[in-house]
């Protein structure tokens, strides 16, 4: 799934745009649509003979989903040179949409062509290839889906460096791949212990004294020195206490203690995409005893 020659549309779900298009730059655009993707389930009663499909009768089963495609983002072919697999791209500007947008949003399917010509192009010309199908057990979700020029804008001007960063940072990758995915774990003892993973990766250069060694080097980084900061690594504290009983066995976390920890992983990421970088163990011990970095930041 990470191959995709040509272009790419991304059909994105539960993301509604203020303006019918925009221009995300490199002849990447976001831009108004509709379709609906239904997932029905069918039962067979013969095997398949192979390469073929299972031949008939078949039974409808009860269940099933549906998305409406409200937008569609669209990833030209050619900026595969330059910018790597399309995929990877199209998931860099859906983790963007779900962080400054609507964390509901969703990409249920890709297209080779754009949804609005898909009624009058022949089958055998047509390629859909469902991605993101599974339940959201988590349900993340903002009071407002609409994708403003305000909110456009800062994606257009960060995910350049964004898909950089994906690329070059283990840490951050993994970040990404936690806030991304924890909506869609069954269990939320592991998704919690997943957005801590996260966190430590980024936050602990050590072993040694992990709650409070991370909880302070998240306050010093999110907060300047004085009571805020102080505020902030209690808090932290006390979620990481959440963590290590969901780690050990014994979970003792409610909804509202996973949120908090999606929210402050998001608060981490926002801050190191505007930075622009990922902290390194200086910066932030720098950051702790109120001193400046190397670089004088």
């Amino acid at each position: 799934m990470e191959t995709w020659k040509g272009d790419l549309y991304a059909g994105i779900s539960g993301l509604e745009l203020e303006e019918l298009a925009f221009d995300l730059g490199h002849g990447i655009t976001l831009k108004k649509t509709y379709a609906h993707l239904t997932m029905p389930f069918l039962m067979a009663f013969k095997s398949a003979p192979k390469a073929s499909y299972h031949p008939a009768p078949w039974k409808a089963v009860s269940g099933g989903y549906g998305w409406d495609i409200t937008s569609e983002l669209y990833i030209p072919g050619a900026t595969e040179s330059k910018l790597g697999p399309s995929i990877a791209l199209a998931r860099t500007i859906l983790f963007l949409l779900r962080l400054n947008v609507n964390p509901g949003s969703t990409l249920p399917v890709f297209s080779q062509h754009a949804f609005s010509s898909l009624p009058n192009i022949n089958d055998n010309e047509t390629r859909l290839i469902p991605y993101e199908i599974s339940p959201r057990y988590f349900q993340l979700n903002s009071t407002e889906n609409l994708a403003t020029n305000a909110s456009v804008g800062w994606i257009s001007e960060r995910w350049e460096i964004t898909h950089q960063l994906l690329k070059s940072s283990s840490e951050f990758s993994l970040a990404v791949e936690a806030i991304d995915s924890g909506q869609f774990v069954r269990q939320s003892a592991l998704s919690l212990i997943s957005l801590w993973g996260a966190l430590e990766a980024l936050f602990s250069p050590s072993s040694s004294e992990l709650k409070f060694r991370v909880s302070s080097l998240i306050a010093a980084f999110l907060e300047s020195p004085g009571k805020p900061r102080l505020v902030l690594q209690k808090e932290v504290a006390r979620l990481y206490d959440k963590r290590s009983a969901a780690a050990h066995g014994k979970p003792k976390h409610d909804a509202e203690d996973l949120l908090k920890t999606f929210n402050l992983l998001r608060r981490v990421l926002f801050k190191i995409i505007d930075d622009g970088k990922v902290p390194t163990k200086e910066m932030l011990e720098a950051a702790l005893f109120g001193c400046k970095d190397e670089d004088g930041s």
